[in-house]
């Protein structure tokens, strides 16, 4: 069984179709971002954009 077909079995394909026509944009892609755009994804979403100004560095890698 495919992703999508996984998917599919748990919330119909109706809804399926309807997240993947979908856009999202997400703003700060560190530890709660980063965790949010995985779940967007795996749940299909058609197109994520992210936007994140922050820099890793040795000061903020907690926060990656």
């Amino acid at each position: 069984m495919s992703f999508n077909e996984r998917t599919i079995a748990l919330i119909g394909e109706e809804n399926f179709n309807k997240l993947a026509s979908k856009k999202v944009i997400v703003f700060g892609v560190g530890g709660v971002g980063g965790y949010v755009v995985e779940m967007l994804a795996r749940s299909g979403i058609g197109e994520i954009t992210l936007v994140d100004f922050d820099t890793i560095s040795e000061s903020n890698i907690n926060r990656q």
